[in-house]
């Protein structure tokens, strides 16, 4: 199996954002800025009803986290949810009920290669939302806690950083 890598730089993910927006690929767009900046599993995502994103200014999931939506994905949410009722699944396509993850991985796989990224597919967009909130905030723990794995190694290996862990701690207490 092909291990997909996070996407480490902004501009290539402001350059796949881009391409979509050329496409007009509008759910596919939203559901890549939702998981990149939330980390949520699209399976998640996928039993959202109408309501619980239309007119909202963040999202409330399991673990009891809440996720402020940024204007772009306000918008976003705007347009794919538009002739929607509020118990519709609110990123499902038009009349095809539940969406599946093989929509958006071929829609990404051709996006991507248009813009030469060979080395990444859907199952980046998580262990991109990873990589940057590690690369913010340091918080290992955090995100071993929210990707559900055992060690920390096992997220460090997940999010592709490859830093001795004890290297974070040389500066010691200074009482």
């Amino acid at each position: 199996m092909i291990k997909t890598s996070p996407i480490k730089s902004v501009e290539d993910i402001e350059r796949i954002k881009q391409k979509y927006r050329e496409k007009e690929l509008y759910l596919d767009l939203l559901m890549f800025l939702l998981v990149i900046n939330t980390g949520l599993k699209m399976t998640t995502l996928f039993e959202m009803k109408v309501s619980q994103v239309k007119n909202k200014k963040y999202i409330q999931v399991a673990k009891g986290i809440t996720y402020l939506l940024s204007d772009e994905m306000i918008d976003l949410i705007s347009i794919v949810t538009k002739d929607k009722e509020p118990t519709d699944l609110a990123f499902s396509r038009k009349n095809k009920g539940k969406t599946s993850r093989y929509y958006f991985y071929v829609n990404f796989k051709d996006v991507a290669a248009e813009l030469g990224l060979y080395s990444i597919s859907v199952e980046s967009w998580r262990r991109t939302f990873g990589y940057h909130h590690y690369m913010k905030y340091k918080d290992l723990l955090f995100l071993q806690w929210y990707f559900n794995q055992n060690t920390v190694e096992q997220t460090m290996d997940f999010i592709e950083i490859n830093e001795p862990i004890s290297s974070r701690f040389q500066q010691g207490l200074n009482f």
